[in-house]
């Protein structure tokens, strides 16, 4: 059995009795979703950090499509 800690979380008041309502165990949601994000969390980071099983330089966003000058050097903003 894994160990459990008691915390203490402020939810909107109204949406605590509708998830109640339709059944939904607080704690186990909660829980669940957390581990969904841990896993989303660790395999964004280990992409970005190059540990990404031989795809180095593997990135989650392509150039940037705007390939213009920035502003100053288009001489559009004042000096």
């Amino acid at each position: 059995m894994t160990q459990k800690r008691n915390v203490v979380l402020y939810i909107d008041k109204d949406l605590v009795e509708k998830t109640r309502n339709l059944g939904f165990n607080l704690s186990k949601t909660f829980e669940n979703h957390l581990k969904h994000l841990l896993t989303q969390f660790s395999q964004c980071n280990s992409v970005n950090n190059g540990d990404n099983n031989g795809n180095v330089g593997v990135w989650w966003a392509g150039p940037d499509l705007n390939r213009r000058p920035s502003a100053r050097q288009a001489d559009v903003l004042p000096s």
